[in-house]
Protein backbone atom coordinates (compact mmCIF):
# COMPACT_ATOMS: atom_id res chain seq x y z
CA UNK A 1 0.00 0.00 0.00
CA UNK A 2 2.73 2.15 0.74
CA UNK A 3 4.51 1.78 -2.68
CA UNK A 4 1.06 2.56 -4.49
CA UNK A 5 0.76 5.73 -2.65
CA UNK A 6 3.95 6.40 -3.18
CA UNK A 7 3.91 5.88 -6.76
CA UNK A 8 1.19 8.26 -6.90
CA UNK A 9 2.50 11.31 -5.09
CA UNK A 10 5.83 10.71 -7.47
CA UNK A 11 3.18 10.33 -10.55
CA UNK A 12 1.01 13.44 -9.41
CA UNK A 13 4.14 15.59 -8.60
CA UNK A 14 5.38 14.75 -12.32
CA UNK A 15 2.01 15.91 -13.68
CA UNK A 16 2.06 19.08 -11.72
CA UNK A 17 5.99 19.88 -12.80
CA UNK A 18 4.41 19.37 -16.21
CA UNK A 19 1.93 21.82 -15.98
CA UNK A 20 3.51 24.48 -14.25
CA UNK A 21 6.18 25.13 -17.41
CA UNK A 22 2.71 25.99 -19.65
CA UNK A 23 3.99 29.91 -18.96
CA UNK A 24 6.85 31.08 -20.98
CA UNK A 25 10.22 30.56 -18.98
CA UNK A 26 10.99 34.25 -18.90
CA UNK A 27 8.19 34.83 -16.71
CA UNK A 28 10.09 32.79 -13.75
CA UNK A 29 12.98 34.98 -14.66
CA UNK A 30 12.20 38.09 -14.74
CA UNK A 31 11.39 41.00 -12.00
CA UNK A 32 8.22 43.10 -12.75
CA UNK A 33 9.40 46.09 -15.09
CA UNK A 34 8.69 49.85 -13.36
CA UNK A 35 6.02 51.63 -14.38
CA UNK A 36 5.17 55.23 -15.66
CA UNK A 37 1.62 57.60 -16.56
CA UNK A 38 2.03 59.24 -19.77
CA UNK A 39 -0.20 61.15 -21.67
CA UNK A 40 0.02 60.75 -25.57
CA UNK A 41 -2.34 63.52 -27.18
CA UNK A 42 -3.92 64.10 -23.96
CA UNK A 43 -4.69 60.13 -23.46
CA UNK A 44 -3.34 58.49 -20.57
CA UNK A 45 -1.59 55.51 -20.58
CA UNK A 46 0.97 53.23 -18.14
CA UNK A 47 3.63 52.25 -19.55
CA UNK A 48 6.05 49.43 -18.42
CA UNK A 49 9.61 50.78 -18.19
CA UNK A 50 11.93 48.58 -20.86
CA UNK A 51 15.36 49.86 -20.65
CA UNK A 52 18.07 47.06 -19.75
CA UNK A 53 19.07 45.22 -22.40
CA UNK A 54 17.59 42.23 -21.77
CA UNK A 55 14.08 43.81 -21.61
CA UNK A 56 14.82 45.96 -24.33
CA UNK A 57 15.27 42.83 -26.28
CA UNK A 58 12.41 40.56 -24.87
CA UNK A 59 10.14 43.67 -25.20
CA UNK A 60 6.20 42.80 -25.25
CA UNK A 61 7.16 39.25 -27.02
CA UNK A 62 5.72 35.80 -25.69
CA UNK A 63 2.57 37.40 -24.10
CA UNK A 64 -0.80 37.06 -24.99
CA UNK A 65 -1.71 40.98 -25.27
CA UNK A 66 -1.97 44.25 -22.88
CA UNK A 67 -4.84 45.33 -20.70
CA UNK A 68 -6.71 48.18 -21.91
CA UNK A 69 -4.66 51.86 -21.26
CA UNK A 70 -1.65 50.33 -20.95
CA UNK A 71 1.65 49.80 -23.33
CA UNK A 72 5.40 49.48 -23.15
CA UNK A 73 7.73 52.07 -23.47
CA UNK A 74 11.57 51.56 -24.73
CA UNK A 75 13.68 53.71 -23.46
CA UNK A 76 17.45 55.06 -24.80
CA UNK A 77 19.94 57.41 -23.56
CA UNK A 78 20.20 59.07 -26.69
CA UNK A 79 18.38 59.64 -30.19
CA UNK A 80 19.16 56.86 -32.77
CA UNK A 81 17.62 55.09 -35.43
CA UNK A 82 15.46 52.22 -33.90
CA UNK A 83 14.69 48.99 -35.90
CA UNK A 84 11.99 46.55 -34.47
CA UNK A 85 10.81 43.18 -35.00
CA UNK A 86 7.89 40.83 -34.19
CA UNK A 87 9.58 37.91 -32.86
CA UNK A 88 7.81 35.90 -30.33
CA UNK A 89 5.06 38.29 -30.52
CA UNK A 90 1.19 37.13 -30.63
CA UNK A 91 -0.90 39.88 -30.87
CA UNK A 92 -1.06 43.19 -33.64
CA UNK A 93 0.37 46.28 -32.06
CA UNK A 94 0.87 50.03 -32.71
CA UNK A 95 4.48 51.03 -32.81
CA UNK A 96 5.13 55.00 -32.05
CA UNK A 97 8.29 56.48 -32.89
CA UNK A 98 8.90 59.50 -30.12
CA UNK A 99 11.29 62.08 -30.07
CA UNK A 100 11.41 66.07 -28.68
CA UNK A 101 7.92 64.92 -26.78
CA UNK A 102 6.31 64.70 -29.91
CA UNK A 103 4.99 61.44 -32.09
CA UNK A 104 7.33 61.63 -34.65
CA UNK A 105 6.14 58.30 -36.77
CA UNK A 106 4.29 54.89 -36.55
CA UNK A 107 3.63 51.68 -37.79
CA UNK A 108 0.41 51.06 -37.00
CA UNK A 109 -0.90 47.15 -37.16
CA UNK A 110 2.31 45.81 -37.18
CA UNK A 111 1.23 41.61 -36.37
CA UNK A 112 3.18 38.70 -35.61
CA UNK A 113 5.02 36.46 -38.30
CA UNK A 114 3.70 33.19 -39.32
CA UNK A 115 4.86 30.33 -37.27
CA UNK A 116 7.96 29.16 -38.37
CA UNK A 117 9.48 32.54 -39.90
CA UNK A 118 13.20 32.54 -39.92
CA UNK A 119 14.88 34.96 -37.82
CA UNK A 120 16.42 36.35 -40.93
CA UNK A 121 12.74 36.27 -42.91
CA UNK A 122 11.44 38.57 -40.48
CA UNK A 123 10.46 42.48 -41.30
CA UNK A 124 11.52 45.00 -39.29
CA UNK A 125 10.39 48.06 -38.90
CA UNK A 126 12.55 51.25 -39.02
CA UNK A 127 12.04 54.65 -37.25
CA UNK A 128 11.63 57.72 -39.74
CA UNK A 129 14.35 59.49 -37.95
CA UNK A 130 16.12 59.05 -35.00
CA UNK A 131 14.28 58.73 -31.57
CA UNK A 132 14.97 58.18 -28.03
CA UNK A 133 11.64 56.69 -27.12
CA UNK A 134 9.55 53.54 -28.79
CA UNK A 135 5.72 53.04 -27.49
CA UNK A 136 3.73 49.98 -28.06
CA UNK A 137 -0.10 50.21 -27.72
CA UNK A 138 -2.67 47.38 -28.80
CA UNK A 139 -3.12 47.81 -32.99
CA UNK A 140 -5.68 49.96 -34.03
CA UNK A 141 -4.84 52.26 -30.37
CA UNK A 142 -3.87 55.38 -32.81
CA UNK A 143 -6.73 55.43 -34.95
CA UNK A 144 -8.83 54.90 -32.01
CA UNK A 145 -7.76 57.67 -30.15
CA UNK A 146 -7.02 59.89 -33.46
CA UNK A 147 -3.60 60.73 -32.99
CA UNK A 148 -0.64 60.88 -35.71
CA UNK A 149 2.70 62.08 -36.49
CA UNK A 150 3.10 65.90 -34.28
CA UNK A 151 0.86 64.66 -31.36
CA UNK A 152 2.44 65.66 -27.98
CA UNK A 153 3.53 63.13 -25.73
CA UNK A 154 4.15 64.59 -21.54
CA UNK A 155 5.23 62.47 -18.85
CA UNK A 156 7.87 60.42 -20.39
CA UNK A 157 10.97 59.73 -18.12
CA UNK A 158 13.99 60.25 -18.88
CA UNK A 159 16.97 58.12 -19.26
CA UNK A 160 20.00 59.84 -18.42
CA UNK A 161 23.29 58.13 -20.29
CA UNK A 162 25.81 56.29 -18.24
CA UNK A 163 28.96 58.75 -17.46
CA UNK A 164 32.34 57.31 -19.72
CA UNK A 165 35.42 57.34 -17.65
CA UNK A 166 38.36 59.44 -18.66
CA UNK A 167 41.96 57.85 -18.53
Amino acid sequence: MRALLLALVVMLGSFGGTMAQVAPPWRHQVAPLQTAEISVGGVPLTVELAYQPADLARGLGYRDGLEPGTGMLFLFPEPGPRSFWMKGMRFCLDMIWIEGDTIQGAAENVCPDPPGTADADRPSQLSPVPVSYVLEVPAGWMRANGLGVGAPVTGLPRLVPAPTATP
